[in-house]
């Protein structure tokens, strides 16, 4: 028979074993680095990195920036952080930062997520909401690798609910097709999605690769206006792997 020392001992283990498996990042850390044009013309850089830690928490990053020649006329500078817990392979955030600067129309918001009570409030003072939300829900930033998580799973359309400017927004997205593009960053396969719209004046279309984890490589998108924009990756690099 098993002395209590070993019984406990082997529980211990079991729940340390069971906690790896439900915290583990279902991703590796990476940076990824885009091209960003309006048009035909380049106008700006975006990069886009994911940290994990051994405890399943992470932080999603996202800065872009204007190129020299068209800070002139673009000058908005965005900067995105999502930071919360990967478990039993989902999405939890707890905390989203938004702020843009630079130009004419700096913003800011502060997003915490309070689990235990099922709500999520925004702290900046100018413009302070409080709303309830449903398990699941993301921040706008962090949706990025829900979608990942998604194709990764053979899903071929999902919706995502979306704490956003006080009030909870759906993104869905569907499936299209297979193409394979030539990149700054390299010839990749990759599935094409389109996120689907109410309003269809706009349009975005997304390719993700699956080699990269089904990274999105390209995106495409369409305004109201008129006005094309798309990034292209330029680079990726996997992080260092946890000891």
């Amino acid at each position: 028979m098993l002395t209590d020392t070993i019984r406990k001992s082997l529980l211990l283990l079991t729940a340390m074993l069971l906690s790896s498996v439900l915290h583990a990042a279902p991703l590796p850390d990476f940076e990824a680095s885009y091209q960003l044009q309006r048009g035909n013309l380049r106008i700006g850089t975006l990069v886009i990195e994911l940290k994990t830690a051994t405890d399943g928490s992470y932080q999603y990053k996202s800065r872009s920036w204007p190129v020299r020649w068209a800070s002139w006329l673009f000058k908005d500078k965005l900067f995105e952080t999502s930071n919360g817990h990967f478990i039993d392979g989902q999405v939890r955030p707890d905390r989203y930062h938004y702020l843009r600067s630079g130009g004419s129309r700096k913003r800011e918001a502060i997003l915490s997520f309070d689990w235990d009570n099922m709500t999520v409030e925004n702290n900046v003072q100018d413009s302070p909401w409080k709303m309830d939300i449903p398990q699941g829900t993301l921040d706008k930033l962090v949706a990025q690798l829900g979608m990942m998580f998604a194709l990764s799973k053979g899903k071929n359309e999902v919706t995502f609910n979306i704490a956003d400017g006080g009030k909870l927004k759906q993104y869905r997205f569907k499936v299209l097709g297979h193409e394979a593009l030539e990149l700054p960053a390299g010839t990749f396969k990759t599935v094409k999605i389109t996120k689907l719209r109410k309003n269809k004046k706009r349009e975005t279309y997304i390719w993700c690769a699956p080699e990269l984890n089904y990274l999105p490589v390209r995106i495409w998108q369409r305004e109201k206006d008129g006005a094309i924009y798309q990034s292209d990756l330029e680079s990726f690099t996997l992080g260092p792997e946890e000891e």
